[in-house]
């Protein structure tokens, strides 16, 4: 059996797995990290449980360390750890019997998902706005540049709750506007499954700019399709990444005054849904993608302004039985009997 390194184990994995290279950097930072704590020389066969265990205490939060890092972090280092170290061991490239990594998760503090208010929207939608016709007239980028063709990332995000790697991967072959439908590609899923959505009425002229535009440009049925070099004075790239779109959005977000980003226009749509009078939550993890419908119900909770209702329904009850004449609740001895006393 051979004691390999972790870039060596590392490599082994990614060469086998056939990993993307996003998913090989969720594995190489935390193992990177792991290494620096532990010292760069040591073997993966030569960690031990208690390496572990002083590990964790050393970078989650605690009263000791308030500046760590939240349970939710830490067991996604673990969990990328623990799939690192069945692989070895199941390979036999790391000679030893189980995982150090086995049950050591937390149990993580539950919130709410982070979602846009509507004024995170209006704002947004006005600032782009503002932006597109100033490059109308001045004929000169403004500070969200191309504004129009941010405008259709922001809505194609706002109807579609998509995931910006599958904003990403989506190609001119994948929008159809006749069909009124698109089509987000396995390429970018999280769950690598095809999702064909439709295309709303309000969505359907930014998609038509843009495809126009597209046509404009030159594009091929499989090129990027949003793709903001092809179309900016600024963007000097190939192809449009990570990088540009979260650095729009940062932007996007100062105007705003609120965190605005692509995950929480998907959480924002999942939680609409699910509080509308006519919810189907079958339907809703149709638009959403998610494999396991667990991930859907997650989204099944009432506003404050439901729970403000259902909790006033007990005053109005009350004064209900008052106007009835039943007997008053604040008062628990009416309606017994009198209390027993000695005899004189």
């Amino acid at each position: 059996m051979r004691d390999l390194t972790f870039p060596e184990v590392m490599q082994e994995m990614f060469t086998e797995r056939w990993l993307s290279p996003k998913t090989q950097t969720s594995y190489a930072g935390p193992i990177a990290l792991f290494r620096r704590h532990i010292g760069m020389e040591v073997l993966p066969s030569e960690v031990s449980r208690k390496d572990v265990l002083m590990w964790r205490s050393a970078i989650v939060t605690s009263p000791r360390n308030p500046s760590g890092i939240e349970e939710s972090s830490w067991n996604n280092y673990a969990r990328h750890l623990k799939a690192f170290y069945r692989f070895g061991i199941s390979h036999e490239l790391i000679p030893i019997v189980s995982s150090p990594f086995e049950n050591v998760f937390l149990r993580e503090k539950k919130r709410g998902h982070k979602t846009l208010r509507e004024t995170d929207i209006v704002y947004a939608r006005e600032a782009l706005e503002i932006c597109r016709r100033y490059e109308v007239v001045r004929c000169e980028p403004a500070p969200l540049h191309p504004a129009w063709f941010w405008q259709v990332v922001v809505e194609t995000f706002y109807h579609t709750g998509i995931r910006l790697n599958q904003l990403l991967n989506m190609t001119p072959n994948d929008i159809h506007l006749k069909r009124r439908r698109l089509i987000a590609s396995a390429e970018g899923a999280k769950n690598k499954s095809e999702a064909v959505l439709p295309i709303t009425e309000d969505l359907y002229p930014y998609l038509a700019k843009l495809m126009t535009a597209a046509h404009a440009a030159g594009f091929k049925r499989h090129d990027q399709l949003f793709n903001v070099n092809r179309f900016s004075l600024r963007h000097r790239r190939e192809t449009m990444n990570v990088w540009q779109v979260e650095g729009f959005f940062n932007r996007l977000s100062r105007y705003c005054g609120n965190r605005v980003t692509p995950h929480r226009f998907r959480h924002s749509l999942a939680t609409d849904l699910m509080r509308s009078p006519g919810r189907d939550i079958f339907l809703t993890q149709q638009v959403c993608g998610h494999t396991d419908i667990r991930s859907t119900i997650g989204y099944v909770a009432p506003d404050l302004a439901t729970l403000r209702r259902y909790l006033e329904q007990r005053h109005a009850a009350s004064h209900l039985d008052d106007a009835n004449g039943m007997p008053d609740r604040g008062s628990p001895r009416q309606g017994l009997p009198a209390p027993v006393g000695r005899s004189n």
